[in-house]
């Protein structure tokens, strides 16, 4: 599992994330999918679709994976998922979820007045979390919960590291922390593992290719060659590819006191 771009919104209500999820049998038929379709540099090291390249290599890279994609497509024997949503649509996704338990969720400025959501864990401890960073992690719940829900998603999840996310602190990994969180306390059986090194971690790889390239083609619009092949590649077999645009309609009620 990854995402694009990382763990924290851009507080540009049009900029589009989208979260990527590949269900493989095993670690060894993962491992097999992404040797075969993820580039590597001359030094035959497996490569990231955002690697900092000079723009004309980038796109070389890129041009490389998609044709490995459409060269094997009919080959390919997992499952691939990609969810996108826009800023604007993942701040719906918090007002929804922050309205059904302000019990256990506040508002709370930082030192610097920036907006923080506040989670009580317990009676004795609570987590606060900058506002833009707590409404993607939100939508990595709402997404997984999707995926559980509808794709009857289980096993064992692997992902990148979260961005902000480290081993020190109170909490450690606190962005994977709060989603777990959140994924046990609704009882979906389903929770994130991490890799204690993520330089050397290439399970995520396969997710950090395609969520780039979805979201650069759908947030580009279907002008680009990148997009119609990405398009192309997708609609052609819905059970294998499936591409959705997310977004949850919230409808606030306020209810007559009674007397």
């Amino acid at each position: 599992m990854d995402s694009q771009p990382q763990e924290w919104l851009l507080n540009d209500a049009n900029a589009l994330h989208t979260l990527c999820v590949c269900r493989f049998r095993d670690s060894a038929h993962a491992k097999k999918w992404i040797h075969k379709l993820v580039p590597r540099n001359r030094n035959g090291k497996l490569l990231k679709w955002s690697s900092g390249s000079r723009k004309e290599r980038t796109e070389r890279q890129r041009t490389e994976f998609i044709d490995a994609m459409e060269r094997y497509y009919d080959d390919i024997d997992f499952r691939i998922h990609c969810i996108s949503s826009t800023e604007g649509q993942i701040s719906d996704f918090t007002q929804a979820f922050y309205l059904q338990n302000l019990e256990n969720v506040s508002q709370a400025p930082d030192e610097k007045g920036k907006n923080r959501l506040v989670f009580r864990l317990d009676k004795d401890k609570q987590i606060a979390i900058p506002v833009l960073r707590a409404a993607k992690l939100l939508w990595i719940y709402y997404c997984l919960k999707y995926l559980k829900e509808v794709h009857r998603l289980h096993g064992f999840l692997y992902s990148d590291w979260f961005a902000c996310d480290s081993m020190s602190g109170e909490v450690k990994a606190l962005g994977v922390s709060v989603v777990n969180f959140l994924l046990n306390a609704t009882k979906l059986d389903v929770q994130i593992s991490i890799a204690k090194d993520p330089k050397k971690s290439e399970a995520d790889l396969l997710s950090d290719w395609l969520s780039g390239w979805c979201n650069f083609s759908r947030s580009t619009g279907a002008t680009t060659t990148f997009a119609k092949r990405f398009e192309a590649l997708s609609d052609r077999n819905p059970t294998k590819f499936d591409a959705i645009h997310y977004a949850c309609n919230m409808e606030v009620r306020v209810e007559p006191e009674t007397v």
